[in-house]
């Protein structure tokens, strides 16, 4: 077997792998091989002797090849490596080109912002536009394997060659392009396949496999990792957290919540008290509103609220809140952030007297998702402008997102599509119309 076909039969095997756990794959795609006086023809073209190692792979291998791969969403790369999504390996003897008329593009206002382009030889890029090129300064008949970053003007070497970088990226199964993927294996010389983080890489790929909630649901830690990682929860994944002892549950999450930073990461945790303990948590949130210093996001705070405490209660905490912080200036957006969750129609009085424009900015979403009834759109149309507006607006979230069903005492579809066109003559504004006509088309 020579080197190409090794090449090939271990890319194989990593598209494999990624494809036996449900990743998304596209398979090697190999040209034909280039002839010898393509090779000279294009050396004319761009100027430049192609280096002896890039050659003999146009020659011997082909001169175009492509295949890709990334993980699927339930794959659970560890936290040191999750940048790393993807994998690819693409070159195309006619992406070559010189850089030098790039780095003239470049020039604005005197700064020569390209100037690390000049003497480069491009054969390949990333998905986010970045280069990857051949350095043509550099002495010898071989020349390194470099990528330019088109956000800083900065280079990174990767390799010594174009025979090195195809071995290295492969060992570390062509790990994905861009650089913000491949740099954990980098030192000062380009890519390196015995690093410990290299080392760790290999031997986590070698072992993957996508985790299945079928594999995990009887174990709590892993379980709650498993959530943590894909960032929701569906029914399934609620189901399984409800079937352990809702103390040793209760403390692993509340322990959790301290451990983590981001607001996303503790959103997720509060998601699975909400939904995974309920009521079970109520004296525990109620502590919540006590803290002088606020634990949590009152973002956060107001949901477990109505996940948790009765809604009567939750509610007048949170209208006290809003009223403390913002009274009638409150915004539509953290109007939603904090009420959207209660789904309650107290929350659209509580709006009658706060709704402002741009109504589209939260306010028409949390009335959608206030289990408004027939009477509550009626009467909102006779008032203000501002509620109007927001029907109109709400009324096309109910249908885009299905839900318009749920609204309690909606009447036949023939009064309905009437309310609609006497609404719609009322409008002066396109937006506005077109979205009445939507609804009226999608009922």
């Amino acid at each position: 077997m020579n080197d190409y076909d090794f090449l090939i039969s271990k890319w194989n095997h990593i598209l494999n792998k990624v494809e036996n756990n449900n990743g998304k794959v596209y398979p090697i795609e190999i040209g034909e091989k280039a002839n010898p006086q393509e090779i000279r023809v294009k050396e004319k073209e761009i100027g430049y002797q192609l280096p002896p190692s890039y050659k003999a792979v146009l020659q011997d291998l082909g001169k175009s090849l492509s295949f890709y791969y990334s993980f699927s969403d339930d794959t659970m790369i560890p936290d040191e490596f999750r940048e790393i999504f993807s994998g690819e390996i693409q070159w195309d003897i006619d992406l070559l080109q010189s850089l030098d008329s790039l780095a003239d593009d470049l020039i604005e206002d005197g700064v020569d912002y390209g100037k690390n382009l000049r003497g480069k030889l491009e054969f390949s890029h990333s998905g986010n536009g970045d280069i990857y090129a051949f350095d043509m300064s550099a002495e010898g008949e071989e020349k390194p394997v470099i990528y330019w970053d088109h956000e800083e003007d900065t280079i990174t070497c990767i390799a010594d060659s174009f025979t090195d970088y195809l071995n290295k990226i492969t060992e570390l199964n062509c790990v994905g392009s861009e650089k913000w993927q491949f740099e954990h294996f980098l030192n000062e010389r380009g890519l390196e396949t015995e690093s410990s983080s290299a080392i760790r890489w290999k031997q986590w790929f070698d072992s993957f496999a996508e985790t299945k909630l079928s594999d995990i649901k009887t174990d709590m830690d892993q379980l709650i990792a498993f959530i943590m990682y894909r960032k929701r929860l569906d029914e399934e994944t609620i189901q399984a957290l409800q079937v352990f002892d809702k103390k040793v549950l209760f403390d692993s999450l509340t322990e959790k919540l301290d451990q983590y930073n981001t607001y996303l990461e503790k959103r997720v945790v509060c998601k699975m008290i909400g939904k995974g303990l309920g009521s079970y948590a109520e004296k525990w949130v109620k502590g919540l509103w006590e803290e002088q210093q606020g634990r949590l996001d009152t973002r956060l705070r107001a949901y477990l609220t109505a996940r948790c405490m009765p809604e009567g209660e939750g509610l007048e905490l949170v209208f006290q809140q809003l009223g403390q912080e913002n009274d009638r200036k409150i915004s539509g957006y953290d109007a939603l952030s904090h009420l959207g969750s209660f789904h309650s129609r107290r929350v659209i009085h509580w709006m009658e007297e706060r709704v402002r424009f741009p109504v589209t900015e939260g306010w028409d979403s949390l009335f959608s998702k206030s289990n408004p009834a027939w009477d509550d759109i009626k009467r909102w149309t006779e008032l203000e402008e501002k509620h109007e507006v927001a029907i109109v607006h709400a009324l096309e979230v109910f249908v885009r997102e299905g839900r318009a069903i749920s609204i309690q005492g909606l009447p036949p579809r023939k009064e309905f599509k009437n309310f609609l066109l006497n609404l719609k003559s009322k409008q002066k504004l396109r937006r506005r119309t077109e979205a009445l006509e939507y609804v009226k088309q999608n009922i």
